[in-house]
């Protein structure tokens, strides 16, 4: 029978030639073929192989992209940029607008990462062997076609709305491939040690639903941006008054310092808010001035407001101040369950994320 050569990922040219050695090196024959995706765009490739060698593959592009089995592993070299998630929805639109505003203020690049969907990938890990099937090598030929079209008129409506100078401003790169969502985005994160994610919630496909989201909120150990798709859309200079919610955890001033780094050249407010359930404890009084006088001793030219809010329930209280105080952007960290679980709980998740208008910045301290 006749062997086929199909689309294994879509890669920035660099980055596919390096991946055709590492195939080569498996003796996996590999053939390199342009794909426009915008014109005066970055060169993205798709790297082909032959249908027979999909087995083997797999973990080879698996382990470059990022590896998924948690082993130490020597990272890359460090290579600042912002991944970007995309699923070709209105958020999705959204999230990418502002990705570009805030690789613009700290002048780094812009990784935009699809995965879609293929019949082949998802069956290929659980059987011992690959049978050939035509009808199967069809399936997988439609899907990378679709995702190639959408990506491609996705690309095209962005840079129009992000505007021909500001696109050419920021360096930009393309990855579409076949696979699971959440895994795809972590492992890529973490073997190329992103500086942020930038994702969306509210969209219909893998990207955004709900469950993906939370799963990279949840295991992701760098900070990740979440966009609802009800959040008004701004530029990043109009994100002036930010609250970090503390729960007084040691790797407070942590997250804080990765959050002053992502805010530098903003000329915003940040509200460092405790929510507790009596107004007169001395003890959180105390804990929350003396953050205070550190956080204003560190950061001399950024603007910080402690305050100690009293309520039952978290949600709300936090709801009612941002609405207050008209807060621009919640921040939080994963590193005290304690407190994240109670706002990340099945119940409140759908109300405090998915479908709240204010963005959210986890950071894992």
């Amino acid at each position: 029978m006749e062997e086929k050569l199909v689309t294994i990922v879509v890669l920035p040219y660099s980055k596919a030639q390096l991946l055709k050695l590492h195939l080569g090196e498996k003796k996996i024959t590999c053939v390199l073929e342009d794909i426009n995706l915008m014109e005066g765009a970055a060169t993205s490739v798709k790297v082909k192989i032959l249908d027979t060698d999909i087995q083997n593959a797999l973990p080879v592009v698996e382990k470059f992209l990022g590896k998924k089995d948690g082993s130490d592993q020597k990272l890359n070299p460090k290579d600042d940029h912002i991944l970007v998630p995309v699923d070709f929805s209105p958020a999705s639109i959204k999230t990418c607008k502002l990705a570009f505003n805030i690789a613009t203020y700290l002048n780094v690049k812009l990784v935009f990462m699809h995965c879609y969907i293929n019949p082949i990938v998802h069956s290929v890990p659980y059987a011992d062997v690959y049978v050939y099937d035509s009808a199967l090598l069809s399936r997988m030929d439609h899907a990378e076609k679709n995702a190639n079209e959408n990506f491609s008129k996705f690309i095209q409506q962005l840079s129009l709305e992000v505007g021909n100078e500001k696109w050419k401003s920021v360096k930009t790169e393309f990855i579409i491939k076949p696979g699971y969502a959440d895994e795809d985005i972590l492992s890529y994160a973490h073997e190329n040690q992103s500086l942020l994610i930038v994702m969306g919630t509210g969209g219909e496909s893998a990207v955004t639903v709900g469950s993906v989201t939370a799963d990279v909120i949840y295991n992701a150990q760098l900070p990740v941006l979440v966009v609802p798709e009800e959040s008004p859309e701004k530029e990043l200079p109009e994100f002036k008054r930010i609250l970090y919610a503390t729960n007084f955890d040691e790797k407070d001033f942590l997250a804080i310092e990765k959050l002053i780094k992502i805010i530098k050249p903003l000329h915003a407010k940040v509200f460092c808010i405790h929510v507790g359930k009596e107004s007169y404890s001395a003890w959180d009084k105390a804990r929350l001035e003396g953050m205070k006088k550190i956080l204003k001793s560190k950061y001399r030219k950024k603007e910080f407001e402690c305050r100690l809010v009293v309520g039952e329930d978290l949600p709300a209280t936090l709801d009612k101040f941002i609405a207050e105080e008209e807060i621009d952007i919640i921040c939080l960290t994963t590193h005290r369950r304690n407190m994240f679980s109670r706002l990340f709980n099945p119940s409140l998740a759908k109300k405090m994320v998915f479908h709240s208008h204010t963005p959210l910045l986890v950071f894992h301290a």
